[in-house]
């Protein structure tokens, strides 16, 4: 029985476990040949919302390229004997294997991040172990929040100011479709902060401080995105916008905080990337396709885990004054973004698929969940419980032995 990916709504709702277990084995290679000698060796971080995208690279960056201890908070659908997991639990079966493979520790817990339970166990984690909590990556991106005796809370993606109305890239089909969003309630930009902001970062880190297990010179990072002006008029100056300015305010008040034990708090700028999260904002699987597609044509095409190392190599982990750490150098780019929008302007429903490699894009969002890799064979159903150590990857000769 074969078994494909199933999309709705660029969303893909089921993943190959084989698959998942080798995009993160090649992540961890692409880190072990990065691998920086600092002071960090050893000792320990927690990424919260560790199982996918850019929280995974993260993970995978402090673990192997950092030689940390990590600790991970995730919320996934754990697989069964006769049923599937999400590609996030499958990725975090295959960190902490790799992990154990290369005398390193990497603890996970799957649970709602936002719950004091989630936080609990992380202090309980750390105060067994007799370490103090060195750096905290905060890389949520939640759809929705409840909150014990307030209530549920869910994002939207929605304009603010006025409607909007353009077109979105349909990854399953590799066609244009017509794109009409009317603007958010302020019930609705208010739950967006509310899920997307940086109330639970703040909530985060203050919880570790008062519980004693934050080191000195401690270090904490949120995530966000800019982006030019042809992703503001959904993302900037929309829902998401409104939370991401949140999340940028949090970070300087926590960096005033942190000043009694030497810490930081910084905001990482990254560039547009291919993640499960990037591919349900309306028109930005398009964008990101023309983006990358120059990238590649000019030799300039980072992946997730090369910003996430250059971000933490020159910025994160060198303590920078600056608050906020940027690597979407590489998107803002003049030229890049004159001939991206050269792309974007000339691109027709009729056109799409000669103007702009959309199939690429394809490609990588799938890949995410575990598909489009040669290797596997997708006709053959495979065991929802399949452990990673049965799956035998080709290692790099120098490498073989790291992992």
């Amino acid at each position: 029985m074969s078994y494909k990916a199933r999309i709705k709504n660029n969303i893909c709702t089921n993943a190959h476990p084989k698959g998942c277990y080798y995009n993160v084995h090649e992540q961890v290679m692409d880190a072990l040949d990065n691998r920086i000698n600092t002071d960090l060796d050893g000792k320990t971080a927690l990424v919260v919302g560790a199982s996918s995208g850019i929280g995974l690279a993260s993970r995978i960056a402090l673990s192997f390229a950092y030689g940390m201890d990590t600790l991970g908070v995730y919320y996934e659908r754990a697989g069964q004997a006769h049923k599937f997991g999400s590609a996030g639990w499958y990725n975090n079966q295959a960190l902490e294997y790799y992990a154990r493979r290369s005398n390193r520790t990497a603890l996970s817990t799957n649970q709602d991040a936002f719950q004091e339970k989630a936080k609990d166990w992380v202090i309980q984690k750390l105060q067994q172990q007799g370490k103090k909590l060195e750096v905290l990556v905060y890389s949520l991106a939640a759809p929705r929040r409840s909150i014990e005796g307030v209530g549920d809370y869910q994002s939207t993606i929605k304009p603010i100011h006025e409607n909007f109305t353009g077109t979105t890239l349909d990854i399953v089909k590799g066609k244009l479709r017509p794109l009409q969003l009317d603007t958010a309630t302020p019930e609705e930009v208010e739950a967006t902060v509310k899920v997307m902001g940086g109330e639970d970062w703040q909530n985060w880190v203050i919880r570790l401080q008062k519980a004693g297990v934050l080191a000195e010179n401690f270090k904490t990072i949120a995530y966000s995105y800019l982006g030019p002006e042809q992703t503001q008029a959904i993302y900037g100056r929309g829902t998401l916008g409104a939370a991401k300015r949140h999340l940028h305010e949090t970070a300087i008040a926590l960096d005033q905080k942190l000043k009694g034990i030497k810490g930081r708090a910084h905001i990482g700028l990254f560039e547009a990337l291919v993640t499960p999260s990037s591919s349900v904002i309306p028109s930005l699987p398009l964008y990101i396709s023309a983006l990358h597609q120059i990238q590649k044509q000019r030799g300039t095409y980072e992946s997730t885990l090369d910003q996430v190392l250059r971000m933490y190599r020159d910025g994160f982990m060198q303590n920078d004054n600056d608050i906020k750490i940027r690597v979407d150098d590489i998107e803002r780019d003049p030229i890049t973004q004159k001939r991206v929008n050269e792309l974007l302007e000339m691109v027709t429903e009729d056109n799409l698929k000669e103007i702009i490699n959309v199939d690429d894009f394809r490609q990588a969002f799938l890949k995410q969940f575990g598909f489009e890799h040669d290797f596997i064979d997708y006709e053959n159903k495979p065991d929802p419980l399949m452990p990673p150590a049965t799956c035998s990857f080709e290692y790099r000769s120098h490498l073989s032995e790291a992992v």
